[in-house]
């Protein structure tokens, strides 16, 4: 399973774009939000000490605006497979 999420901005509410992260959890953690945004050619978030997302605008704190679960082909699964 896979999940479609977005970090937005508490400040300027600049959005980075959404991700797909392969998990099964019920939200992508830390780790796994970190690997999507660095994907070369994406808009990348600053990372505190504390792990916490900053906007790369204003420097405020991002939050995960939406998380849906998504449903991944047979086809789409060599892609994420990739992409994490």
């Amino acid at each position: 399973m896979a999940v479609r999420a977005e970090l937005y901005c508490y400040f300027c509410g600049h959005g980075l774009g959404e991700v797909v992260v392969p998990t099964k959890a019920r939200k992508p953690s830390v780790e796994q939000l970190k690997t999507a945004y660095s994907a070369p050619g994406r808009e990348q978030p600053e990372w505190s000490a504390a792990d916490q997302p900053l906007c790369p605008r204003c420097g405020g704190q991002l939050f995960l605006e939406r998380f849906d679960h998504e449903v991944v082909r047979s086809g789409d699964r060599r892609a994420l497979r990739r992409a994490s």
